[in-house]
């Protein structure tokens, strides 16, 4: 008989089998870095000791001479895995300038493998339970615990550093034990797995106890912020800008629902359970990660993880230099594909092994624009431009350059700033697609210059087809398709559809809910419409743009009084402090009619916010005009709002504040002049 001893290690919920390189949590096999194995074993065979930082590295590298910021990076990623610090388990504490040490209480759990005797199978039996708990669902640790020999913790004396030259720094001694207790031990444990397997036996057995064993395949995901490592706050542009980036090339992906942006970075900084994340994104993964800048090297990791289970499918480190960056993410987002088993299309799959080199200084100053875009106010708009200009003068090739400057024209018009702009956005969007014609963000922005310089629906329509076509997962494209074109146009049920749509890939952007309250308000569904700015409320009261929904709700519905709460609300929130409270003594004095009287008054209400004079709304006393049953007056104030070219004429077909204008021929007119008709 030929018997052999193995050893396997559990602490909480996890147990680390050396023999087959594997960890588990509970019945899920957690596949880990070879180097990040490597580490986790050493620490848990010394648990307890303080793990000085160069001898790990000699241990865990061996003759391969590294910095420690590749320590650093192994330590983050076990971590990461284990799930240190949540729920109040600790697993791996770092002495600050000196090194590591493993903080978990350890069982060292041995079992015999062999063959010819009693003694031998029922130790195969028992570790039989917990080698092949990935495919059968039981949980490896609780069975293996049944039929193995518990050490306890582990004894300081039987691991401690090594004194002497065998190159590995650290050396392990195994505890003896009684081969007949050990035996009897076994067989015990055998039986116990018998009984439990026939009292539970049936189709629905491992389910009922274990929970599903095959949760199906993985057809969503959301890309977590990254992790900036630099320790450098300075470098949070870059590493928004990575997580910006993995987005973009997932989002190509037809098959898979991958959420945007906006949603995902609500969780910065937090610690929120990934089960809860899932349900709160609709998720059935979700991407975790790092990025580490050293000058023009970069080093990106990231792992998938099932969000239900918190098993780990997949993680890898790339390392490269700063103007092969977007080749690395697109190789992270082709290595997720894969685990995913997803099937690409040619297209999809030529767009992602696309040899992308970039300027590093030009691609740094890109991020930076596209950092100050996020931030979604006139301010960074601004800034965004400068930045992306700058980028430009870099790189005159570099199509994403112009892309972003697209963009930030683009909403500077969408955001009360005149139409000024929107021919420099048009150009930007033109030669960031002639000089890339894949850029799904070039088709959306130039389908909103379409509409806003040029009043061409069918041509803007084109450019966001397109723009879907490439990045299915585009949720700005979805949106600005249903509240720019579809909805402008009367087609109600398929602009709803299409921000139902940018919902579900931004579930939580307060823009996106706010627009799709205002489709619903465009059709007639005035109780969806006011349930849906309820909710945009509670989850931020202070967001502007559902005040301002709200203050045209309660003017077409009449009530008065809510609409001037919301006025204020719009006023005060927007920076027009004076402007507020000069409308609430205007409607304390004479009501409603008493502010629409003003409101029409010629020249429009400006207003005044810090000291600055801002332009003229010519659409607000149109719209003063025709609350007041002055028709000829609305459609003078109309026509001047066509000569500025002003955003507020997108809904003029569908608006019903304009009811009673729209049997008028001057009306009709219009419409026809704005191609509406």
């Amino acid at each position: 008989m030929t018997k052999e001893t193995k050893h396997l290690y559990q602490f909480g919920p996890f147990v680390l089998d050396p023999g087959e390189r594997l960890l588990r949590h509970g019945a899920a096999r957690m596949e880990l870095p070879p180097r990040a194995f490597d580490a986790l074993l050493v620490l848990v065979e010394n648990n307890g000791r303080l793990l000085e930082k160069d001898a790990l590295m000699r241990t865990v590298w061996r003759d391969t001479v590294v910095e420690e910021n590749n320590l650093s990076q192994v330590v983050y990623l076990l971590r990461k895995a284990l799930r240190d610090g949540e729920d109040g388990n600790r697993y791996i504490e770092t002495v600050p300038k000196r090194g590591y040490r493993f903080v978990a209480g350890v069982r060292k759990i041995e079992t015999d493998e062999g063959n010819g005797n009693g003694a031998g199978l029922a130790g195969n039996a028992s570790l039989g339970a917990a080698s092949s708990a990935s495919s059968s669902g039981n949980h490896g640790g609780s069975v293996a615990a049944l039929a193995a020999k518990p050490a306890g913790s582990v004894p300081e004396g039987d691991l401690h550093p090594a004194s002497g030259g065998n190159g590995n720094g650290f050396k392990t001694q195994t505890p003896k034990s009684s081969n007949g207790r050990h035996w009897m031990l076994g067989v015990v444990g055998g039986l116990a797995v018998v009984v439990v397997v026939a009292v539970l036996e049936g189709a629905s057995w491992r389910q009922r106890l274990f929970g599903d064993a095959d949760p199906g395949p993985i057809r969503s995901v959301a890309v977590l912020p990254l992790q900036n490592l630099s320790n450098d706050p300075s470098q949070e542009y870059f590493v928004d800008g990575m997580t910006d980036e993995l987005i973009t090339d997932l989002a190509q992906i037809r098959e898979l629902k991958v959420v945007s942006k906006t949603s995902i970075m609500q969780y910065k900084g937090t610690r929120t359970p990934l089960p809860q994340i899932g349900r709160e994104l609709g998720v059935d993964a979700v991407v975790e990660g790092s990025v580490l800048r050293s000058g023009d090297r970069v080093r990106i990791t990231a792992q998938l993880i099932r969000t239900a289970t918190d098993r780990h499918i997949w993680a890898e480190a790339y390392d490269g230099d700063l103007k092969d960056v977007l080749s690395l993410q697109a190789r992270v987002a082709e290595a997720i594909t894969n685990e995913v088993k997803l099937n690409l299309t040619a297209e999809e799959s030529g767009r992602l092994r696309r040899g992308r080199a970039v300027n590093p200084e030009a691609f740094d100053l890109y991020l930076r624009g596209r950092y100050a875009w996020n931030q979604r106010n006139i301010e960074g708009f601004r800034k965004g431009i400068e930045y992306f200009n700058q980028a430009i003068e870099k790189d005159p090739n570099f199509a994403l350059a112009y892309s972003g400057l697209a963009d930030c024209h683009t909403l500077l018009a969408l955001y009360g700033e005149g139409p000024t702009g929107v021919t420099e956005a048009k150009a930007a969007a033109e030669k960031a697609l002639q000089l890339d014609g894949t850029l799904a963000e070039a088709h959306t922005s130039l389908a909103a210059v379409r509409i806003l310089h040029d009043w061409d629906w069918a041509g803007a329509e084109q450019e966001f087809q397109r723009a879907i076509e490439l990045n299915p997962n585009f949720a700005q494209a979805h949106h600005w398709y249903g509240n720019l074109l579809l909805g402008p146009e009367g087609r109600h049920d398929e602009a709803i559809s299409e921000l139902q749509r940018a919902q579900e890939l931004d579930p939580l952007s307060l823009i996106i809910n706010a627009d799709t309250g205002f489709a619903y308000y465009l059709a007639g569904r005035y109780d969806l419409a006011l349930q849906t700015y309820q909710k945009v409320l509670a989850t931020n009261p202070n967001f502007v743009p559902v005040h301002f929904y709200l203050l045209k709700f309660y003017m077409q519905t009449g009530e008065y009084d809510l609409w001037l709460k919301e006025s204020v609300e719009d006023d005060r929130l927007s920076g027009f402090s004076s402007n507020a409270q000069s409308l609430q003594q205007l409607y304390a004095r004479g009501g409603f009619r008493a502010v629409m009287e003003d409101a029409a008054k010629p020249g429009g209400p400006g207003k005044v916010a810090n000291g600055k004079d801002f332009r003229v709304d010519p659409c607000a006393s149109a719209e003063a005009d025709v609350v007041l049953g002055r028709n000829a007056a609305a459609l003078n104030a109309l026509e001047n709002c066509y000569r500025e070219a002003d955003p507020s004429l997108l809904y003029l077909k569908v608006d019903p504040l304009w009811t009673n204008l729209r049997p008028k021929p001057r009306f009709q007119d219009l419409l026809r002049r704005l191609r509406l008709q």
